[in-house]
């Protein structure tokens, strides 16, 4: 910031001022605020903190999900079988509602409790046969060594594209869990390179690719790296 970095703000006159005078205060420099940006970095803090404490409170997170605009790209996590569910069935109607084929990108052992949890979408079967539903298995980018690439779930992303376009749909609304296996290895900086990648690609591609990355925890030390890739991210609290 400049030296009328509160001008920028376009705050009143007067509102500046009594910034400018608390920073002088004892309770200032007890909170460690010191300087404007710091406090500006306070207030955010406070404000994302009132953001994640409102959409814990919350009984459902569909009306985020059906919200979400094209081409955007978050992370929910979730502590417990009803807000895994609620988040799976928000999704897939999501991209229902959108007219754009449902990807799940998602490894093996899960498919079948994925599968399982669409419970509220009619004619699921029929979704699948029609590829309105289609699963890329995360998988395909382990090697036997455990090296990892994006490019084999990338290129059928692009292969989706073109069905597509075929079956005149809008985009692509993609579900995955595909970080999952390198977090869970600790390989923090792989899982980064990946979202990286897959966010540059995603974002370069002419039809909308919308991804709701699910997570079942985010690592603390991750949390703010991730936060250079995703639109947003929404942790979850228990379930009362």
């Amino acid at each position: 910031m400049g030296r009328k970095d509160w001008y920028y703000l376009h705050l009143p006159k007067l509102l500046i001022k009594r910034l400018d005078q608390f920073l002088q205060t004892p309770r200032a420099k007890s909170m460690g605020m010191s300087s404007k940006p710091e406090l500006l970095r306070h207030v955010i803090n406070q404000f994302l903190d009132e953001q994640e404490a409102l959409y814990n409170k919350m009984d459902y997170v569909g009306d985020i999900i059906l919200e979400m605009k094209d081409r955007d790209h978050v992370v929910f996590t979730y502590n417990n079988e009803s807000q895994f569910k609620e988040i799976i069935n928000a999704s897939v109607r999501r991209g229902i509602d959108r007219n754009q084929i449902n990807v799940l990108l998602i490894y093996t052992k899960e498919q079948q409790k994925f599968i399982e949890s669409i419970d509220k979408v009619e004619n699921l079967n029929l979704l699948f046969n029609s590829q309105d539903i289609i699963i890329i298995p995360a998988d395909e980018g382990f090697s036997v060594d455990g090296s990892f690439s994006v490019m084999p779930s990338l290129n059928s992303m692009r292969n989706i594209v073109e069905l597509a376009k075929q079956k005149s749909k809008n985009g692509l609304n993609v579900l995955a869990t595909l970080p999952t296996k390198l977090i869970e290895q600790g390989r923090y900086e792989d899982a980064l390179q990946l979202e990286n990648m897959s966010n540059e690609a995603i974002k370069g591609m002419e039809m909308p690719i919308t991804v709701l990355c699910l997570y079942k925890a985010v690592p603390e030390n991750l949390e703010d790296r991730f936060s250079e890739y995703h639109d947003l991210i929404i942790k979850r609290a228990t379930s009362s």
